[in-house]
């Protein structure tokens, strides 16, 4: 499946084995920043230059690898959440690459054969690896993976609900997890676009989640540590990074129900009800770095 819009010629892509191989072969000459969090997780997508540039970044940052871990735990929290509370369907965008705990996974551990997924990356080596992922599962009837930008969110949409998973008639669970970050503001479109159309588009009772880097709270030393990281990501890998305030970040749930505890540090966003985690080597929370929340569309 694929759309083009008529007028840029332009697709929005859904893999196929042979396109999927052919991408991967091809991205192995320079660090991607998926398999650099796949790395950082302990899983094994990765490639020695992915590894050579994470192991310079955490001689920089040491707290990388704990805060890649609290923010894939945290991504574990909302999918059960949004499962404890009816939802069965989920549009994962900037998914990355597959690797530890992916939404699928997780929602099947929780409610077996209920659920359907579709995970929309912008970068084609993520997608590609979402799609083989899924073939060699075998749950490609009930989960799909586009590549697609957000910034092109008409389109996006129309590919999610074309591929035939989602109901539109239905609530939603929207995950953004690290990904507005690396979405530039100077634009024509703003991620704050792409969202708002997003939430519009929802049925009431859907869910939107997310989780975004930011440098509140920081130490002047922390900050130039963690800046050198960003400089690092922006020059040698695919994408470019940008940081926000808590209260810029907050701007995304629009006037949508926050769910409690709000919006606060992936390693406390543990609602009630939910499990409480424990990562060896546990931290301060101000030092995992990402501002996590999921807020409720009103019905």
């Amino acid at each position: 499946m694929s759309i083009v819009d008529d007028s840029t010629g332009q697709p929005i892509v859904a893999m196929d084995q042979v396109s999927a191989q052919r991408i991967l072969e091809k991205s192995t000459g320079h660090p991607h920043e998926g398999r650099i969090y796949d790395y950082l997780l302990g899983g094994s997508s990765n490639f020695a230059v992915d590894r050579a540039f994470a192991r310079q970044q955490i001689k920089q940052y040491p707290a990388m690898s704990w805060v890649a871990q609290q923010n894939r735990h945290c991504l574990g929290r909302f999918v059960r959440y949004m499962l404890h509370h009816g939802i069965r369907q989920f549009v994962d965008i900037g998914s990355g690459l597959p690797t530890q705990g992916n939404v699928h996974q997780i929602a099947d551990q929780v409610a077996p054969g209920e659920s359907h997924v579709v995970y929309i990356d912008h970068d084609p080596v993520a997608a590609a690896h979402a799609y083989l992922l899924l073939e060699k599962s075998g749950r490609s009837d009930r989960h799909f993976a586009i590549q697609a930008d957000l910034l092109d969110y008409e389109r996006l949409w129309d590919a999610v609900l074309e591929c035939g998973r989602i109901d539109p008639t239905r609530p939603v669970g929207l995950l953004l997890l690290a990904v507005l970050h690396f979405v530039p503001d100077d634009g024509p479109r703003t991620p704050s676009d792409a969202v708002a159309f997003l939430r519009d588009e929802a049925m009431p009772g859907s869910y939107l989640a997310l989780s975004h880097g930011t440098y509140d709270g920081m130490t002047a030393e922390e900050r130039a540590r963690l800046s050198v990281v960003q400089d690092n990501y922006d020059n040698k890998s695919t994408a470019r990074t940008r940081e926000r305030g808590h209260d810029e970040i907050l701007t995304y749930f629009g006037d949508w129900e926050l769910v409690e505890p709000g919006l606060v540090w992936t390693s406390q966003w543990n609602p009630e009800g939910l499990e409480q985690e424990h990562i060896d080597g546990d931290l301060p929370p101000e030092q995992s770095r990402l501002l996590a929340g999921a807020a409720r569309k009103p019905r």
